[in-house]
């Protein structure tokens, strides 16, 4: 695991509003599994502006970070960083 990826699991599982997430690596990928109840239209939509906001956190060199972002019912997504 890079340690961008590392950072920013570390980040999202420290944030208390994300605290039912699930969220495993993959690779060099982010592997997120969110709970059944989640509106996953609004939250692909609102996605990017979701992790802008702590991508701040981030503090090693950036590079590419695919995050999957699913639960069992509805479809899922892939965002690309």
């Amino acid at each position: 695991m890079s340690k961008y990826q590392q950072e920013w699991k570390q980040i999202l599982q420290q944030q208390q509003t994300f605290k039912d997430w699930r969220i495993r690596t993959s690779g060099g990928d982010l592997l997120i599994r969110v709970p059944e109840s989640t509106d996953m239209q609004y939250l692909e939509n609102d996605f990017p502006g979701i992790i802008a906001d702590l991508a701040t956190g981030i503090t090693v060199a950036k590079s590419a970070i695919k995050f999957f972002v699913g639960n069992s019912s509805q479809a899922s997504f892939i965002f690309i960083l």
